[in-house]
């Protein structure tokens, strides 16, 4: 059985904060950075959103769901 990418981030400390796409995503991500804390990005496509994925099902569609976690010192 495939672990969920979203529970496997959890697991490992990472903090779940929002979905967003295009210039919301990318300034998202840099505010994040500047505040300090590492961050990473799940396509939705990738999860399982209990089955419905439908509203992100064009290939072009780089929506994405925002985890983040504290930059460990020494980075």
């Amino acid at each position: 059985m495939e672990t969920n990418p979203a529970d496997k981030l959890k697991s490992e400390g990472w903090v779940e904060q929002f979905t967003a796409s295009g210039s919301r995503l990318i300034e998202a991500i840099e505010t994040y950075r500047e505040l300090g804390f590492e961050v990473r990005t799940i396509p939705v496509k990738e999860l399982e959103c209990d089955g419905c994925t439908v509203c992100f099902d064009d290939e072009n569609d780089d929506t994405a769901m925002i985890f983040t976690r504290k930059q460990s010192p020494g980075k």
